[in-house]
């Protein structure tokens, strides 16, 4: 996403929309496997009583309209790479925050899912921490907005 996002040509730009056609199918296999994974743990050890499955499983459902959205957000700056001649109009695409942001928080919130499966904490703990992995992954977000640069020491 970074080097797409600092693509300075057009050719540029396809090359990196190009080097990961299969990344969706990707994305999604791992997903349905850290679920089944995780549906399969807590089943085995009869932790379906418990917070944090209920809080994972939330949280999870919540991953599915995002990367929806940053999806068809994807789809259209492939579609404007292989039609637009005008690469400014790319780049307003390809530089959209919403696939930053979407980036960031889909990475924190599985990460976020992870620990509550590691740690199985209790109801106030799993909610902690899921709101946590929101808040970091909205300050990730915000430290490298567009336009932004980092502070220099």
């Amino acid at each position: 996403m970074a080097l797409l996002q600092r693509s300075a040509t057009h050719g540029e730009a396809r090359i990196w929309l190009g080097l990961a056609p299969g990344l969706p199918t990707l994305t999604i296999a791992s997903l349905v496997l850290l679920l089944l994974s995780g549906i399969y743990l807590t089943a085995q050890m009869s932790g379906w009583s418990l917070a944090w499955p209920k809080i994972a499983v939330t949280t999870f459902i919540f991953l599915a309209p995002v990367g929806a959205a940053t999806g068809r957000k994807m789809r259209a700056v492939r579609r404007a790479s292989g039609s637009v001649t005008n690469f400014a109009d790319l780049a307003e695409k390809m530089r959209d925050p919403f696939l930053k942001f979407s980036l960031n928080i889909r990475i924190a919130l599985v990460l976020g899912i992870v620990l509550l499966m590691t740690a199985k904490p209790g109801l106030p703990e799993s909610l902690g921490i899921v709101t946590a992995s929101t808040a970091l992954g909205i300050v990730a977000s915000l430290l490298f907005w567009p336009g932004r640069t980092p502070a220099r020491s």
